[in-house]
C-alpha cells in the first residue's frame, strides 16, 4: 500500500506527471496547493477524491485521492479553515483496513496547540501527511522557533512517529534546500512503514514523498531445533579422520544439515522471543483444558495445571533471553535502527523486500533476474589491476610466522560472535561447543592452511543479502548495501592472523599515532579529542585554523590489493603470513540472496571483503604511509577511511599554500595506489577565531573544494563559533530520532522488561553524549540542562511516564546517574584511563607527561579530582604490556589434567593430583591460595610448605575480586626467587579473565598482569592450575580454611 504526499503548486498544469511513478504506482495520493476549482477534481477515474477548495483566494486547496475499490469519508474537524490553517481528515476502510488520512497545509507554521487534541482522539491507526512548515534540528534545520518547538513537544510525548527526518522536501530559488514537509504515523505500524524523498520534483518546487505500508500476512514461523550432541559426536569422528580442509568443511555441514531440523509453526503474530518449548507447552496446555472440559477429569486438569505454569516459566525464560541479546546489541550504538529491524521483521521477513526492482527504466519481478542484478551491481568495475613482483622474505620475521598455537584458536574462537555463518552452515556455536580433542584437529587443520598457504575456495566465497538503506526508493539497485555472510572457518583463522598482525604493528610501532581505528588503545575519543585540541591551541595563539575533510570513494571496495601486500611488507609483515593474505584476497567470488535465489557465481578482483574480520586492520596498513603527501606544518588525523587534515598559522598565505601542496600530494599518492577522492563530497572550512581577510581557494584534481560553514569528523560538527552549541544541537537532533523510534517498541506488546528499555536508553540514546565526553564535558550549565532534559525525555519513554512527572521521581525510578554528572566522570575516567595505559597511549608518554598537549579545563580538572581523591597518579593501576611475545614464562592449565575432573571420587582425585606433581611439577614451590565471603566480611589466604597469610579485607569486594587479590598477594609474600612456582587456586574465572586479557579487562586482572610482569624478573616460570570444585578433595581447603579464622586485615 502506497501513499504519494506532494505540495503540487497547481495540479491542473501537472497532469500528465500523475500518469508516471510514483503516482502512477500509488493507491493514495495527498496533494497540497493543488489551486483546484469544485469543477476541476476530475484527475484520474481510477480514484475517488476528497478535497477542501480555497474560494476566493488564488493558492492553496488539499486533496486525497483513494483508489476506487476503497471506501471513505470526511471526519468533521470542527476547524475554520483560515489562511494559516487548512485540514482534511478522511477515514478509509481498505482491503479489510481501517485508518485516517490526515491532509494539512500550514503555510506560516502550524501550531499544534489548535490540533494536538483532534490528533490524540483516534484509536485507529493514522498517517499525517502535509506542509507544517516548520524548522527544527530534530530534521535537520539549523534553527528552531517556538511553534516547532511545541510541536516537537507534542511529538516527544504522544503516539506518533515521525517517518522522514533527513532528505530535504523543498528547493528554493536562492538553491537553500530544506525539509518542511513532514510525514507521521501511528507508532502501532511504525514497524511496517517506510519512507523515502523522491529524486524529482515533477515541475513544483516541492520533491514528492513516498510512503509504504507493507500489510504482509503474518508467514509461519520457522525454527531451527538442531540435536548439538549427534552434531558434536558425529563431528568428532569426521574430524579425527584424515581428511583434507575442502572435504572436512563438506562433511561437516553435512553433519550438521542432518541434525538440523526446521519446524515450521502456523502463521501466527508471534513475539519475536517465541520459541518451539513455547509453541509445544502452549499446544499441551490448551490440550488438557479442552479435554478437562469435556470429560470433566481432575487428571487432565491437574496436567492443565502443570503445563500451564511450565509455559509461563519458558515464556518468561524466552523473554528474558531475547531482551538480553537486543541489549546487548544496543551497546553498540550504530546497532539501534539494526536492532528496531530485526524486532519489526520477526513475522515476515519480506518486509524489507519489495516485488519490482528498476532497470533500465524496466520493471523487473523474476527474483533469480533481481538476484542477478544486485550481483553485477555488487561486483561491478572489479578490474583485476596490474601485478607487482612481490618477494616475501619467509624466514623475516619469526614471530608471524611461528606455529599456530592451541591457545591461539581458543581465544579466536571465545572473539568470534555468533552471527550468520556462510555458505556452509557451519557456525561459530559449533567452534564453541569442541572439546580439547577436537581444538587439537582443528588447529592442525590451520597449521596445514598456513604452511603451504593454501586459501580453501570456500573461505574465499560469500554470500551477499542487500539491506535497503534508510530513507532510499526500495526499487533501485543503488538503494541497498551489501551484507556479507563469509565462513566461520575463516573468520577463526583471520583472527588468528590479525592477532599477531597487530602485536607487530604496535610492538614495532610501525603505524604512526595519528593513524587511529582497529587498533587496542587508538579509539575515536582520541581522535576526535586530538582535533579538538589543536583548535583550542590555534585560538590560545590567535592563529588562522583551516580543516579540510576528504571522501574515498568506495574506500574498501577499491583496495589495490597488490599495493597493499607491497605496503605490508615494507611494514615488517613479511614470511608466509604474507603470502597467506595475498591469497585470501585474490580471486574472491560471491553470490546474492535475494527472496529466496541464489544469483549466479560473480568474481571480485579487487577491494578488500566485506564482512571479512582481516579487511580492517589491512586497511590501516594501506593508509600507514599517507603522512608521506603532507607538506611541513600540516597534520592530519585518521579513523578508518575518514581523513582529516588541518593547520595552523599566523599566516593565512602561508596555510592555503601548504594546503595546496598537502592536495597536489593526496592527488599523485591516490593515483599512484588506485584510491580516488570525491572532491565535491570534501569540505573545508575555517575553524579559527579569526575573520579570514579572504576566502582561500584549495584545488583538488582541478576541483575547487566547497567551503562550508562547519566541517565533520567521526560524527562531531567543528565551528568557527559556537563550537559548543552546534556540538550539542547535532547530538540532540540524533537523540530526539532515536527517542522517536524508541517509541515504536515502548508501545507495543513485544514483552520488553523496563529494565531493558532503560538499557537501550544508556546504550543508545545517552551513549550519543558519552561517545564525546572529553569534549562535551566543556559545556556550559544551560547546555548541561539541555543534556538532562533529553535524557529525561528517553526515560519518560521506557518508562511509560507522563510528562508532569517530576524528574527527581523519574530518576529514582529509573535508578539512573544525571547524565550531566555521568558524562563529567566519564571524561575524568577517560583522562585516568590514558595515564594508566601509559606508554601504550597516544596522550601520555611513559613518565606521564603529555605528549598531546591537554586543555587548560581538563589540567585543572584531573589536578583537582586528585586533589580530592588525596592521590596522585603513582597510585594508578597500570595497564600491563600485554604486547609483548607469546613465552613458556607463565602457562595456566584449566581442565588440561586428569586430576581437574571433579567427577571423578575424592579418593581418585587426591591420587591423579599427587601424580602429576611427582612427574610434572617435581622442581617446583607449591602455593595454594583460597578466598571465601560472607555477609559481614571476606577473607583471603595462602599457603606454601614455608609460610603462610591471611587477610581480611573490605566486605564490598567481590568473591573474584578476592580471589584476584588473593594471588596478588601471594606473589608478594609467598613466591620463591630463581624457582619454578606452582600456584594452586579454585577460581576458575580469574584464571579464564588472565588467559583472556585484553585493554577491557577488569582492574585487579589488570594488577594481577601487572604482578605477573614484576615478578618475571626473579622467577624461573608461572604455572597456574585451577582446581574449581575439587579443593577441599585434595586437602588445600582444610589447610587454608584454619588459616581464615585470624583477624588480620589487609585494606584493599
Amino acid at each position: 500500500m502506497t501513499f504519494v504526499q506532494w505540495i503540487c503548486r497547481g495540479i491542473k498544469n501537472k497532469k500528465i506527471w500523475l500518469k508516471v511513478p510514483p503516482f502512477s504506482t500509488s493507491e493514495f495520493w495527498v496533494f497540497q496547493e493543488t489551486f483546484l476549482k469544485h469543477e476541476d477534481h476530475r484527475l484520474c477515474s481510477s480514484k475517488n477524491y476528497f478535497y477542501i477548495d480555497r474560494h476566493g483566494r488564488p493558492g492553496g486547496g488539499l486533496l486525497t485521492a483513494i483508489p476506487k475499490n476503497a471506501s471513505g469519508r470526511i471526519i468533521p474537524t470542527g476547524f475554520s479553515h483560515n489562511f494559516n490553517q487548512e485540514i482534511l481528515a478522511v477515514e478509509v476502510h481498505f482491503q479489510d483496513f481501517h485508518f485516517i488520512i490526515i491532509n494539512l497545509h500550514a503555510p506560516q507554521g502550524l501550531n499544534i496547540e489548535n490540533v494536538k487534541y483532534f490528533f490524540d482522539s483516534f484509536s485507529i491507526p493514522v498517517f499525517i501527511f502535509g506542509d507544517f512548515n516548520l524548522h527544527h534540528p530534530f530534521w535537520g534545520s539549523n534553527r528552531s522557533s517556538p511553534l516547532s518547538n511545541d510541536f516537537v513537544e507534542w511529538l516527544q510525548n504522544s503516539s506518533f512517529i515521525l517517518l522522514n527526518s533527513s532528505n530535504p522536501t523543498y528547493a528554493a530559488y536562492t538553491g537553500s534546500a530544506s525539509l518542511l514537509d513532514l510525514s507521521i504515523c501511528s507508532a502501532s505500524i511504525s514497524h511496517a512503514v517506510d519512507c523515502y524523498v523522491s529524486d524529482s520534483n515533477f515541475e513544483s518546487d516541492h520533491y514528492p514523498v513516498i510512503i509504504t505500508w507493507s500489510i504482509l500476512d503474518h508467514t509461519p514461523k520457522k525454527i531451527k531445533s538442531l540435536d548439538w550432541n549427534r552434531i558434536m559426536s558425529n563431528s568428532a569422528t569426521v574430524l579425527t579422520t584424515n581428511t583434507r580442509l575442502n572435504a572436512l568443511t563438506n562433511k561437516i555441514s553435512k553433519v550438521i544439515r542432518d541434525n538440523t531440523k526446521i519446524i515450521t509453526l502456523p502463521a501466527k503474530n508471534y513475539p519475536p522471543w517465541w520459541n518451539l518449548s513455547c509453541h509445544n507447552f502452549q499446544k499441551l496446555k490448551i490440550l488438557f483444558r479442552k479435554r478437562a472440559l469435556r470429560l470433566i477429569s481432575e487428571s487432565d486438569w491437574m496436567k492443565h495445571k502443570k503445563y500451564a505454569a511450565k509455559l509461563r516459566f519458558h515464556i518468561k525464560k524466552a523473554s528474558r533471553n531475547y531482551w538480553d541479546k537486543i541489549c546487548n546489541i544496543t551497546k553498540n550504538p550504530r546497532m539501534f535502527y539494526s536492532m528496531l529491524n530485526r524486532i519489526y521483521n520477526h513475522t515476515n521477513q519480506e518486509i524489507n523486500t519489495v516485488n519490482l526492482i528498476l532497470h533500465n527504466n524496466h520493471y523487473i519481478s523474476n527474483p533469480v533476474q533481481q538476484s542477478n542484478l544486485f550481483a553485477d551491481f555488487f561486483s561491478a568495475n572489479s578490474v583485476k589491476h596490474e601485478p607487482i613482483p612481490l618477494d616475501y622474505c619467509e624466514d623475516s620475521n619469526s614471530h608471524l610466522n611461528i606455529p599456530i598455537h592451541l591457545q591461539e584458536v581458543r581465544q579466536a574462537i571465545q572473539k568470534t560472535r555468533n552471527s550468520t555463518p556462510g555458505a556452509d552452515g557451519i557456525t561459530a556455536n559449533w567452534f564453541k561447543r569442541l572439546s580439547n580433542t577436537d581444538l587439537t584437529c582443528i588447529t592442525s587443520f590451520f597449521q596445514e592452511v598456513f604452511t603451504t598457504s593454501y586459501i580453501p575456495e570456500e573461505w574465499k566465497h560469500s554470500i551477499i543479502v542487500p539491506i535497503p538503506k534508510p530513507n532510499k526508493d526500495k526499487t533501485k539497485i543503488n538503494s541497498y548495501r551489501p551484507i556479507a555472510l563469509t565462513s566461520v572457518f575463516s573468520k577463526v583463522f583471520e583472527r588468528i592472523l590479525i592477532q599477531r598482525i597487530t602485536h607487530h604493528l604496535l610492538t614495532e610501532k610501525k603505524i604512526p599515532p595519528s593513524v587511529n581505528g582497529f587498533l587496542p588503545l587508538r579509539d575515536n575519543q582520541l581522535a576526535v579529542y586530538k582535533i579538538h585540541t589543536a583548535i583550542s591551541e590555534a585560538h590560545s595563539h590567535k592563529k588562522y585554523f583551516i580543516g579540510i575533510s576528504l571522501d574515498i570513494k568506495s574506500a574498501y571496495d577499491t583496495v589495490y590489493i597488490d599495493g597493499l601486500i607491497c605496503k605490508c611488507l615494507q611494514l615488517g609483515i613479511t614470511g608466509n603470513i604474507t603470502k597467506i593474505l595475498h591469497n585470501f584476497l585474490q580471486n574472491r567470488t560471491l553470490q546474492v540472496r535475494w527472496r529466496h535465489s541464489l544469483s549466479g557465481t560473480k568474481p571480485v578482483q579487487k577491494g578488500l571483503p566485506q564482512g571479512s574480520v582481516v579487511s580492517p586492520i589491512l586497511f590501516v596498513c594501506f593508509l600507514s604511509d599517507f603522512s608521506e603527501t603532507l607538506d611541513e606544518g600540516v597534520e592530519y588525523s585518521i579513523f578508518a577511511d575518514d581523513i582529516f587534515i588541518f593547520c595552523a598559522h599566523t599566516a593565512l598565505d602561508h596555510i592555503s599554500k601548504k594546503l595546496q601542496n598537502t592536495m597536489e600530494n593526496v592527488y599523485k599518492w591516490c593515483n599512484y595506489w588506485k584510491l580516488n577522492i570525491s572532491p565535491e563530497k570534501c569540505s573545508i572550512a575555517d575553524l579559527s577565531k579569526k575573520k579570514l581577510p579572504s576566502i582561500p581557494r584549495i584545488i583538488y584534481a582541478g576541483f575547487p573544494l566547497p567551503w562550508k560553514q562547519t566541517i565533520k569528523y567521526l560524527g562531531i560538527n567543528f565551528s568557527k563559533i559556537n563550537q559548543n552549541g552546534i556540538i550539542l544541537k547535532n547530538i540532540r537532533s540524533k537523540a530526539l530520532r532515536k527517542i522517536n523510534a524508541l517509541k515504536s517498541i515502548a508501545y507495543k506488546n513485544y514483552g520488553p522488561r523496563t529494565k531493558d528499555l532503560i538499557n537501550i536508553v544508556n546504550n543508545s540514546i545517552c551513549s550519543l553524549f558519552y561517545y564525546s565526553c572529553s569534549i562535551t564535558n566543556k559545556f556550559s550549565e544551560t547546555q548541561y540542562k539541555a543534556c538532562n532534559t533529553i535524557q529525561t525525555m528517553a526515560l519518560r519513554v521506557a518508562l511509560g511516564l507522563p510528562k508532569w512527572t517530576p524528574n527527581i521521581v523519574l530518576m529514582k525510578i529509573a535508578g539512573q546517574e544525571v547524565l550531566s554528572e555521568k558524562i563529567k566522570r566519564l571524561a575524568a575516567q577517560f583522562f585516568i584511563r590514558q595515564l594508566a595505559n601509559g606508554v601504550h597511549s597516544p596522550i601520555y608518554d611513559q613518565n606521564c607527561n603529555p605528549s598531546i598537549k591537554l586543555i587548560k579545563r581538563d589540567e585543572v580538572m584531573l589536578a583537582n579530582l586528585f586533589t580530592e581523591l588525596d592521590t596522585s597518579t603513582d597510585h594508578i593501576i597500570a595497564f600491563p604490556d600485554t604486547l609483548i611475545s607469546r613465552s613458556n614464562f607463565c602457562e595456566i592449565f584449566l581442565s588440561d589434567f586428569s586430576f581437574q575432573n571433579k567427577a571423578h571420587p575424592a579418593f581418585l582425585i587426591k591420587d591423579l593430583f599427587e601424580e602429576v606433581v611427582y612427574k610434572e611439577f617435581q622442581d617446583y614451590h607449591i602455593i595454594a591460595t583460597d578466598a571465601s565471603k560472607s555477609h559481614s566480611f571476606t577473607s583471603i589466604a595462602g599457603i606454601s610448605n614455608l609460610q603462610s597469610f591471611v587477610y581480611r579485607i573490605h566486605p564490598i569486594n567481590s568473591i573474584f575480586t578476592a580471589e584476584a587479590l588473593t594471588i596478588c598477594q601471594t606473589l608478594d609474600e609467598l613466591s620463591v626467587t630463581d624457582k619454578n612456582l606452582l600456584l594452586l587456586t579454585d577460581s576458575y574465572s580469574v584464571l579464564q579473565a588472565l588467559k583472556c586479557l585484553t585493554i577491557k579487562s577488569p582492574k585487579v586482572i589488570h594488577r594481577l598482569a601487572g604482578k605477573i610482569l614484576v615478578r618475571k624478573i626473579f622467577i624461573k616460570k608461572l604455572v597456574w592450575c585451577g582446581l574449581q570444585g575439587i579443593h577441599s578433595s585434595i586437602g588445600m581447603k582444610r589447610r587454608t580454611y584454619s588459616q581464615k579464622r585470624s583477624r588480620s586485615r589487609i585494606h584493599y
